[in-house]
């Protein structure tokens, strides 16, 4: 798979998802509708049967919202694993890095993928915490809410299938009503960060999904919040139970774990995108984390045992 645009953040998009996470089947035209780059829904239960499971992490060029009403589901959002469970809202923004681990059986719900321009078109570009890289991925609701949002999404599947999503004149409107819905049950369930620590770390996370490829020092990210190294580390690891340099560690892995599926630069290569002059001290950080080679993680994914 060649870079897309961006080469520094590969992105996929709906159309280049379906050919490498999908079982083409009967109803594979009908999963497609006109114009499913910018808006495709689906339920879990429609979707699960042709997603091969488990999904390395990759990033998604589009914000993505799963919403599950009964049993459960396994992913991971950045660095963090998750278990949906019943009223469970897990949104992935565009250009966050997630993965699929496991749809049983009985999970129901829906899964639902649109792009930038179309929340912008359709909410005269609201700006949704939510919808920020380093926003909070699940949100438990509440009955209503829970009602309130199933319900949205279900009258979205309708128009999706019905007409596809060349026609936004319903699905505009609708999605407005469900971002402004997700709005207030994240505000709700989102404590404000007030708390000094909780501020840094902040900062700290907002800094490494930005400059992880060209800072790999503790030294590097305290410089630039303006705190010693050792306040940054006693603060982050008091907080989240590691220290910054395993947080920064854990995302160079996930980096070279999208550059490893989402194009097809060399390891050697992959390593310098990554910011290393050793490609062996890359490999042993990659296998410290991992227990394989990028290229044992490589081949994996090619054979489909991720």
């Amino acid at each position: 798979m060649s870079l897309p645009t961006d080469s520094s953040f590969p992105a996929i998009n709906p159309a280049m998802a379906r050919e490498r996470f999908l079982i083409r089947d009967e109803s594979w035209a009908n999963r497609f509708r006109p114009n499913f780059n910018h808006f495709i829904i689906t339920s879990l239960e429609y979707s699960r049967p042709v997603i091969k499971l488990p999904l390395p992490p990759s990033r998604t060029s589009n914000h993505a919202l799963i919403l599950l009403t009964t049993g459960q589901l396994t992913t991971t959002v950045g660095q963090h694993a998750f278990t949906l469970t019943a009223q469970d809202l897990l949104i992935v923004p565009a250009m966050q890095i997630f993965s699929l681990i496991d749809i049983p059986e009985d999970a129901r719900g829906f899964m639902c993928f649109f792009s930038k321009e179309l929340v912008i078109n359709s909410t005269n570009d609201t700006d949704f915490d939510f919808l920020k890289l380093t926003s909070n991925p699940l949100v438990p609701l509440s009955d209503q809410q829970t009602r309130f949002i199933a319900n949205l999404l279900d009258r979205l599947t309708i128009e999706y299938y019905d007409n596809g999503a060349e026609k936004t004149d319903l699905i505009r409107p609708y999605l407005s009503a469900l971002l402004t819905e997700i709005n207030r049950a994240y505000v709700s369930k989102t404590p404000a960060k007030t708390d000094a620590g909780d501020r840094l770390i902040q900062r700290f996370m907002d800094l490494l999904t930005e400059n992880v490829r060209q800072k790999r020092l503790v030294s590097e990210y305290a410089d630039q919040l303006n705190v010693s190294p050792n306040h940054l580390n006693k603060v982050i690891k008091a907080h989240t139970g590691q220290s910054p340099s395993v947080w920064i560690d854990e995302r160079i892995v996930l980096e070279t774990k999208v550059l490893l599926f989402q194009t097809d630069l060399s390891v050697a290569q992959i390593a310098v995108e990554m910011g290393f002059d050793d490609q062996s001290n890359f490999g042993k950080l990659f296998r410290k984390y991992t227990g394989f080679s990028p290229t044992d993680f490589r081949r994996m994914i090619d054979l489909n045992q991720f």
